[in-house]
């Protein structure tokens, strides 16, 4: 079995636009969890309206806003699913019609697989520059290769390329990994929770993660519930802050750290400059603030889902 999980909050057209490449699957997920923090029921009506008579699938719709955050969504969901494979997905894409065909077909052919990420095809054509000073600062743990797998996987590749670190609004997992690793609910990763987690289960597991490039998404990044410079510089800061106190003994980790917090900083000043607006180093020196002065909270290492 397969389930499909979209954590969603206050975006019903971006929503009904994702449950609507959902439904058009050929391969349809068993399940639909949708995990609804909103303050309203309309993405209820429209999506229970989409969903009206599309079999096998069931839909299983939660609306409640004591729930917070995307990892905390996540961690409910997992909860709540009873299929073998579970793909979580943002509310802000649209999948190609063959998405979890060729997701089921990676698992399948790769049995070894714990965890697979698709493919966005519309990520926007970074220029040299940028690709140069992300790979040149993210060293260490902080190692990130999707930009680079993105922008050579053209077309329908027909592999999988190892990668331990996937992309949460693209990703699927065993279930097996729940029971093994847990959703770090309690240091308010957002931005960084997929980094965070993918490269827990790879420590855990091994070279077992992998990017499925023939399954194929187009993200469209809503611009609602999303920060803007400060706050979103301010944000970036403490969660990379966070990761690093989470894994401070690795090697190199220190100075890695270091060497993002530089790029980090140049970064901040060229998009003062270009934006004209001192709220990003404003947000920079307030993030970094903030963050080294947070402590890491340090939960039970229990599964994330119960044991039946």
């Amino acid at each position: 079995m397969l389930t499909a999980v979209i954590p969603t909050r206050n975006r019903p057209i971006d929503l009904a636009k994702a449950v609507t490449s959902v439904c058009a699957q050929t391969r349809l997920p068993d399940e639909l969890i949708i995990i609804d923090q909103g303050l309203s029921n309309e993405s209820s009506i429209l999506v229970r309206s989409l969903v009206q008579g599309v079999v096998p699938m069931q839909l299983i719709y939660i609306h409640d806003t004591n729930i917070s955050g995307l990892v905390e969504a996540k961690h409910v969901a997992a909860n709540i699913s009873k299929s073998d494979i579970i793909c979580f997905l943002e509310d802000d894409i649209v999948l190609e019609p063959e998405y979890f065909e060729e997701i089921k077909k990676g698992f399948d052919d790769q049995p070894s697989m714990i965890g697979c990420c698709g493919i966005i095809t519309n990520v926007p054509q970074y220029q040299y520059g940028y690709k140069f000073f992300f790979n040149l600062f993210h060293r260490g743990i902080f190692e990130d290769r999707r930009l680079d797998i993105y922008e050579k996987c053209i077309g329908r590749q027909n592999r999988l390329i190892a990668c331990n670190t996937l992309s949460g609004g693209a990703s699927a997992w065993r279930r097996e990994v729940f029971y093994v690793i847990p959703f770090d609910i309690a240091n308010g990763f957002h931005m960084l929770e997929d980094i965070d987690f993918s490269t827990r289960v790879a420590m855990h597991y091994g070279e077992r993660l992998y990017i499925n490039t023939n399954a194929r998404l187009e993200h469209y990044s809503s611009p609602i519930n999303r920060e803007v410079l400060g706050p979103r510089q301010r944000r970036k800061l403490i969660e990379y802050i966070i990761y690093y106190k989470k894994r401070r003994n690795h090697n190199w980790a220190t100075l890695s750290f270091l060497w993002l917090l530089f790029g980090l900083f140049l970064e901040a000043v060229v998009q003062t400059a270009s934006s004209r607006s001192l709220s990003v180093i404003k947000g920079f020196f307030s993030g970094l603030r903030e963050g080294f002065f947070r402590k890491v909270i340090h939960q039970n290492l229990q599964s994330s889902i119960h044991l039946s």
